[in-house]
C-alpha cells in the first residue's frame, strides 16, 4: 500500500512525459490549461471530463484502501470471547519450560524456614502482622542486590508501620544460616523486622512454587555463569496478618512499589490488578459470556423472514463503504490543504488542478455516501450504526456530527460557485466565494474522518 501511494506521488510530480522533467518544470504535467485557453462557454463538466485522469486514479486508490482497511465480516459470536473491560487474571510461569499458569494463590501454605539467627520461621510465627516476601540468592551480583535495595528503602520509609519483610533464598544448598546472616548484615537488617530465611531444599522450593507460585529455576549449560546461577521472579508478595496473600508487585517498577507502600500505609486497598486471580469474577464473566452465546444461537435459529435485518446483513461491499468514505474525506482534506498552499505560493494552475480534484473526490464521497444509505434501506431495517460512547464523549460526538451535517449542505453550493467564478476568471467573486467556502469545506472533510473514527474505532 505504501509503494502504491509513493507511485501516485511520483505520478503527480513527473507523469505526462516519457523523459524525466527538468528542475524548472517539476509540476508541468499538472497544468490544466492556461486561463486564456479556456473557452468561456466551456462547462465545468467538460473541464472535469478532460482533466480527470489522476483524479479517478486517486479515487480508485481510496476505494481500494477502504476495501483493504475495512473490517472483514465477522462470524457470529457463538464461542467464548473476551469483551472490552473483561477481567484478565494475572499469570505466572513457574519453570523455564513450564506452561503459563494463573496466579491464583489465596493464602500462604504451611512452611518451616530458619532465619539469619537460626530461629524457626513458620506461617504461624508470622501471624499478627502483615509481611512482604522477596526472593534472592546471595551469589547474585545484579538482580538480588537491587531487589534488596528496594526492600531497604521500603523498610526505611515505613518505619512507623508495623510490617515485616521476609527475604527467602532460592539457593538453600549454598545459602546456609551463616551465609544468610552475613548477607543480612550487609543490609543492616534487624531480625525482628527483616528476616533472611533459608531451609531444607525441598521445603524451600515447595514454598516458592506452591506456596507463593512465583517464577524460579536453576540455570544450566551456557546460561549458568557466576552470579547468574538462578533465574527468579522480581515480585514482592504482600501477605496480610492472617496469612492471606493480598498482591504482588514488580520490584523493578517504581510505580508499583509506590502503590505497595501506599497499601502498607493503609491509605488504599490492594488494587485489583495486583491481586491474585479472582476466580469468582472469572466464573461470573464466563457465565455471562455463555448466556450471551446462547442468545446468539437462539437468534440464529429464528427464521430469516422473522428476524429483523441488522448491519450484519449488509453485503461485504456495503460494509466497506464507511471506511472508503473516511479515506475519501481524508484525501479531500489533503487536496484542499495542498491547493491552499499552491495559491499562497502563486501557482494558480496547480491550485486549480488540486481544487478541481478535491471537488471530484467530494463528489465521489457523496456517491458512496448515498450508495451506503441506499444499501441500508435495501438490506436492513437500520438507519446506520448508532454511537455507543458514553460519558463526556457522547455530547462531543453529537456536537461534531450536527455541525458536520449542517455545514455539509453548504459545501456543494459554495464549491460550485467558487469554481464557476474561477473558470470565468471573475477573480474578485472567486476570492469572495473561496474565503467562505474553503474553511467550511475543510471542516466538513476533517470532521468526516473524525466522525468515522469515533463511530467505528473508539
Amino acid at each position: 500500500m505504501q509503494s502504491a501511494v509513493i507511485e501516485v506521488v511520483r505520478y503527480a510530480k513527473h507523469a505526462g512525459g516519457r523523459n524525466p522533467p527538468s528542475s524548472g518544470d517539476l509540476f508541468r504535467p499538472l497544468v490544466i490549461a492556461p486561463a486564456n485557453q479556456i473557452e468561456s462557454s466551456e462547462t465545468l463538466f467538460q473541464l472535469l471530463k478532460r482533466q480527470t485522469g489522476l483524479s479517478v486514479g486517486l479515487i480508485l486508490l481510496a476505494a481500494m484502501c477502504g476495501y483493504a482497511c475495512a473490517d472483514a465480516p465477522k462470524a457470529d459470536a457463538e464461542e467464548d470471547y473476551l469483551r472490552p473491560g473483561d477481567y484478565i487474571p494475572p499469570y505466572t510461569q513457574l519453570t523455564e519450560d513450564g506452561p503459563a499458569e494463573m496466579w491464583d494463590v489465596a493464602e500462604v501454605s504451611e512452611f518451616k524456614l530458619v532465619d539469619q539467627d537460626g530461629n524457626e520461621v513458620t506461617k504461624e510465627s508470622l501471624l499478627g502482622k502483615p509481611w512482604v516476601a522477596n526472593f534472592v540468592f546471595t551469589r547474585c551480583t545484579v538482580q538480588c542486590p537491587a531487589n534488596c535495595t528496594i526492600i531497604r528503602k521500603l523498610n526505611d520509609s515505613l518505619a512507623k508501620v508495623d510490617v515485616r519483610f521476609v527475604t527467602i533464598t532460592v539457593d538453600p544448598e549454598n545459602d546456609s544460616v551463616e551465609v544468610m546472616r552475613e548477607y543480612a548484615s550487609i543490609w543492616k537488617a534487624q531480625p525482628d523486622r527483616w528476616k533472611f530465611c533459608t531451609g531444607d531444599v525441598d521445603a524451600v522450593w515447595d514454598l516458592i512454587r506452591k506456596g507463593f507460585k512465583v517464577t524460579a529455576w536453576e540455570e544450566v549449560g551456557t546460561r549458568r555463569r557466576p552470579g547468574m546461577e538462578f533465574a527468579h521472579s522480581n515480585h514482592l508478595v504482600h501477605v496480610d496478618a492472617t496469612g492471606k496473600i493480598l498482591g504482588r508487585y514488580n520490584a523493578t517498577n517504581e510505580d508499583e512499589i509506590t502503590v505497595l507502600r501506599t497499601v502498607l500505609q493503609g491509605k488504599i486497598e490492594t488494587p485489583q490488578k495486583f491481586q491474585p486471580a479472582n476466580l469468582a469474577l472469572l466464573e461470573k464473566e464466563a457465565a455471562e459470556r455463555k448466556e450471551h452465546a446462547a442468545h446468539v444461537r437462539e437468534a440464529a435459529d429464528v427464521p430469516e423472514a422473522e428476524r429483523p435485518a441488522t448491519l450484519k446483513d449488509l453485503p461485504g461491499w456495503a460494509k466497506r463503504l464507511p471506511a472508503t468514505n473516511a479515506l475519501l474525506n481524508a484525501l479531500s482534506t489533503i487536496l484542499l490543504l495542498a491547493g491552499f498552499g499552491a495559491i499562497k505560493a502563486g501557482n494558480r494552475n496547480l491550485h486549480k488542478y488540486l481544487m478541481l480534484t478535491a471537488f471530484g473526490v467530494s463528489v465521489a464521497f457523496l456517491a458512496c455516501y448515498l450508495t451506503y444509505h441506499s444499501a441500508l434501506s435495501a438490506y436492513t431495517d437500520s438507519h446506520g450504526k448508532p454511537f455507543e460512547g458514553t460519558g463526556f464523549i457522547r455530547p462531543v460526538y453529537f456536537s461534531i456530527l450536527i455541525s458536520h451535517v449542517l455545514l455539509a449542505v453548504v459545501v456543494p453550493v459554495g464549491a460550485i460557485g467558487t469554481i464557476w467564478h474561477g473558470l470565468r476568471e471573475n477573480w474578485s467573486s472567486h476570492r469572495w466565494w473561496g474565503k467562505i467556502t474553503f474553511p467550511i469545506w475543510l471542516y466538513v472533510s476533517v470532521t468526516g474522518v473524525i466522525i468515522y473514527l469515533m463511530l467505528y474505532r473508539l
